[in-house]
């Protein structure tokens, strides 16, 4: 697996709303806010109730770093939750292999687990931690997070995202519309953080190693090495005949073929061919989005290996820069390739990437991961049950402290209360 791939997906998700991110403590200096009282039906400690193991209780270690159980066992559930929108709810079931569904959910908990702590253990050790930039924006995150949750539960909360609400009633309500929402996937406030911080870790790291001031800044050497490329083509696609059956009784090739030729013998012969080039791409190429985009833009496109067809890539790499290709044939038809250089702001971009996961995919193979007794014995069916009616009485709490006060004055009918529902 490309762990590296894996975690920039994830650090483009942001918060986690809906995505999933993890983690334990860098040791970097990081602001106590001061916790926020429980409301009615939350848990002092979810996981405690529902799996019988204290939510700081190690059940992993990597390189020597323990993993808390509130940290892992937010994987697991958030894996549970996925499948069961399928109604995929019988954590004994058969996945092959002898491996249960519930068995899956623990290994890729580890798994995801391990990744994130990586990053924290080599962060921490690289001295790149977390720092005020990073607090500042996760702030900010935080209160636009607070916000929308409060507008879903009709709590009332400022729209800008910058603040809960100055009323102090709507903000501690707003407050408490959050601590369900964490505890509703069995977190606390404190492993929230750790779940974020991890994607401003790896920021860091990327920034600090592979950016353009980092101990690895890019050049047009080191990009190249990469196998980053930079290139703009003029697509003709095949279209195939059909018959009245809708037999295919020619693939189009050769009609895209002959089209191709006439374009790149028009290049050929033009007093500046890397303008006629661009002439005839954006008059003829098919390589066209939703919003008429040819090429996807201006700019053509930047790539690492593997992210194109393996045509258009190995034909890109065959050029020299400013090189314009013979058509090229792939599935979707013929391309003429124009390569241009890739030491640019995008191609700089996608270096880093590059590097990143092929580092973070380096650290996962080395790190050593022990698992302790205490995640051995863990019944994930009886978890995640168990969790499941905590939800429920968690739900109930909710909307009984927002059902309206009993009164003698006559109630408008048809007018729907709002409740206050955690979000899963």
């Amino acid at each position: 697996m490309k762990f590296g791939t894996k975690m920039l997906s994830a650090v483009t998700a942001g918060l986690v709303l809906a995505a999933s991110l993890a983690s334990c403590s860098s040791g970097a200096a990081t602001a106590t806010p001061t916790p926020i009282p429980l409301p009615e039906g939350v848990p002092e400690d979810v996981i405690l109730e529902a799996a019988g193991i204290a939510k700081d209780t190690p059940l992993i270690t990597v390189d020597g770093a323990g993993v808390p159980a509130e940290e892992l066992l937010y994987w697991v559930t958030y894996s549970a939750d996925q499948y069961a929108q399928w109604g995929m709810t019988d954590l004994s079931m058969d996945m092959g292999s002898g491996q249960t569904l519930g068995s899956y959910y623990l290994d890729s908990a580890v798994e995801n687990a391990t990744l994130y702590q990586v990053v924290r253990n080599h962060a921490e050790e690289l001295k790149m931690g977390w720092n005020e930039a990073n607090e500042a924006d996760y702030e900010a995150q935080l209160s636009q997070l607070k916000s929308s949750l409060a507008a879903q539960m009709g709590v009332g909360a400022a729209s800008d995202g910058e603040s809960a609400s100055p009323d102090p009633e709507i903000a501690a309500k707003t407050d408490a519309e959050y601590v369900r929402f964490l505890a509703y996937m069995g977190l606390s406030e404190n492993s929230f953080f750790h779940i974020n911080e991890v994607s401003y870790l790896f920021q860091n790291l990327r920034q600090g190693l592979y950016g353009t001031k980092g101990t690895e800044a890019p050049d047009g050497e080191k990009i190249d090495a990469a196998g980053v490329l930079h290139a703009k083509h003029i697509l003709i696609k095949a279209v195939p005949v059909t018959d009245e059956s809708g037999n295919v009784t020619d693939d189009g090739m050769a009609s895209a073929l002959e089209k191709a030729n006439a374009l790149y013998d028009e290049i050929t012969v033009a007093e500046d061919p890397m303008t006629r080039f661009e002439e005839l791409m954006n008059e003829n190429s098919e390589d066209v989005d939703s919003s008429g985009n040819v090429n996807g833009g201006a700019d053509g496109y930047t790539f690492g290996p593997g992210e194109m067809v393996t045509e258009f890539e190995e034909g890109t790499a065959a050029l020299a820069v400013g090189e314009i290709s013979q058509p090229i044939q792939s599935d979707y038809g013929y391309h003429i390739i124009l390569r241009l250089d890739a030491d640019n702001e995008a191609g700089q971009s996608k270096y880093a990437d590059i590097k990143m996961n092929e580092l973070v995919d380096q650290w996962m193979e080395e790190a050593k991961v022990e698992r302790t007794e205490a995640l051995d014995g863990l019944d994930v069916q009886a978890f995640y049950d168990t969790l499941a009616e905590l939800r429920q009485t968690m739900t109930a709490a909710a909307e009984a402290e927002d059902a309206p006060a009993a009164t003698d004055a006559p109630v408008e009918t048809g007018t729907p209360v709002p409740t206050a529902t955690p979000v899963g």
